[in-house]
């Protein structure tokens, strides 16, 4: 571990067992390498991080961090969503940005973790998106797993939906599909746990609705990845065909 001083920006995997869709997913096998190894591998390419941690409350996935030198830190608080949990590490962790990395992407671009830190303003939030706009993407549309932003014309987000959002009218209308992928400079992580959950995250259960419900900005930066995330375990199959189709 870096001296606390010295970490500029550290990058954060909340990974816990219990999903509600796909329990044990952190450890679930893909091409033979467990999921949060590869989450892992990935954030550890970037060029902006200077540390990486597994956030867990579990002691399978501890363990296995522990036996595969991956920086882990134990959080056993009960809570509600990941950020909120990243957000109990700031008794160990002391940096300027940190950056949420979700345990369920496996294929997050390196580069995309880059982007979102330099543009990053301190005193803020930043959230990564891609736009659905290439052929093969538009089912996308319709998952409920996929989380979808409208944003103003500064690229704030207005609202994060489940749904298909805007509605699809024209062959122009830009289709954002939200990551996974937060940023924020230490007072912001510090104040989410201290908001309140409003209706539209319940109903929603997108967590950085709880600052735009709250009254707060959430800047939205566009990337490049390939945002295929792992809710299902009929996902696993999505990414190795992913894997495969690349590596040929």
């Amino acid at each position: 571990m870096l001296e606390q001083s010295k970490i500029n920006t550290v990058g954060l995997i909340p990974s816990r067992w219990g999903s509600t869709r796909f329990e044990g997913k952190p450890l679930a096998m893909i091409n033979g390498v467990p999921m949060i190894k590869r989450v892992y591998d990935q954030a550890s390419m970037s060029k902006r991080l200077d540390e990486v941690y597994v956030v867990t409350d579990d002691d399978r996935i501890e363990n296995y961090c522990n036996d595969n030198n991956l920086n882990v830190i134990r959080i056993d608080d009960d809570v509600k969503t990941g950020t909120d949990r990243i957000a109990l590490t700031l008794d160990t962790l002391d940096a300027k940005v940190y950056v949420n990395i979700q345990g369920d992407e496996p294929l997050i671009d390196p580069d995309a973790i880059d982007k979102l830190i330099e543009t990053h303003t301190l005193s803020s939030v930043t959230n990564a998106y891609v736009e659905l706009s290439e052929s093969g993407k538009w089912h996308k549309l319709y998952d409920k797993n996929v989380v979808k932003v409208v944003t103003d014309s500064s690229n704030n987000a207005l609202y994060y939906s489940r749904l298909s959002i805007p509605y699809y009218q024209k062959d122009t209308t830009p289709i954002k599909q939200q990551l996974g992928l937060y940023a924020f400079d230490k007072e912001f992580l510090k104040l989410f746990p201290t908001l309140p959950v409003r209706d539209l995250e319940r109903s929603e259960s997108v967590e950085m609705l709880r600052f735009v419900e709250n009254g707060y900005k959430v800047k939205m930066v566009e990337v490049n990845d390939v945002g295929l995330s792992v809710d299902t375990p009929n996902d696993i199959k999505s990414v190795e065909n992913y894997l495969n189709d690349i590596q040929h």
